[in-house]
């Protein structure tokens, strides 16, 4: 992999370019037809396919829960600065409804934040809903005291295409939802 601001090598695991800070973001590439198969087997096996998969994305935390099968969480920004502080957090479930075979996927981007904002910047957001899916990029960078504090860029269906590829591989339907109660116990 490397930056698309300035051309230096980036490491799979790096959230941020070494030489100019730029926000590294998840790069997923759909499987050939037929390349891998997950076996259409229980709802515990088709959990593991997804665990296993979205491991090779180190950004992402991936937890059992008692509220859902799986939360998927990264943290795209956490910036502190003398006057204020920003986070910026992505955060999945996905609920495997074993008797129905099918997964219902739900997520979201949550900022928080305190004090002052950045002292410059932008922020660049463009996405749309069908009612059911979320889908777009949201693109920020912005600047402290001592320079760019904030800078990452997230398209919201870089981790679903992951996670949907997977469950449909495995013989499972797959729906999202824009309620995160439909995707919880």
């Amino acid at each position: 992999m490397f930056c698309s601001q300035c051309g230096n090598k980036v490491n799979p695991g790096d959230r941020f370019c070494g030489q100019c800070g730029l926000g590294v973001a998840m790069t997923a590439q759909p499987a050939p037809a037929g390349a891998r198969q997950f076996p259409a087997g229980s709802k515990e096996s088709l959990l593991q396919a997804v665990e296993q998969e979205l491991a090779a994305f180190p950004q992402l935390v991936v937890e059992r829960s008692s509220k859902t099968d799986l939360e998927i969480k990264s943290v795209l920004a956490d910036a502190h600065w003398g006057v204020g502080k920003k986070k910026v957090e992505y955060s999945a479930c996905l609920l495997a409804k074993e008797t129905e075979r099918k997964v219902v996927f739900w997520e979201m981007i949550k900022e928080t934040g305190a004090g002052m904002g950045v002292f410059g910047g932008f922020k660049v957001e463009k996405y749309k809903s069908d009612g059911s899916t979320r889908s777009g990029t949201v693109r920020e960078a912005g600047y402290g005291p001592g320079g760019k504090i904030i800078d990452y860029n997230w398209d919201y269906a870089q981790t679903r295409s992951i996670v949907e590829g997977v469950v449909r591989a495995g013989g499972w339907k797959f729906t999202t939802s824009l309620l995160k109660g439909k995707a919880t116990y």
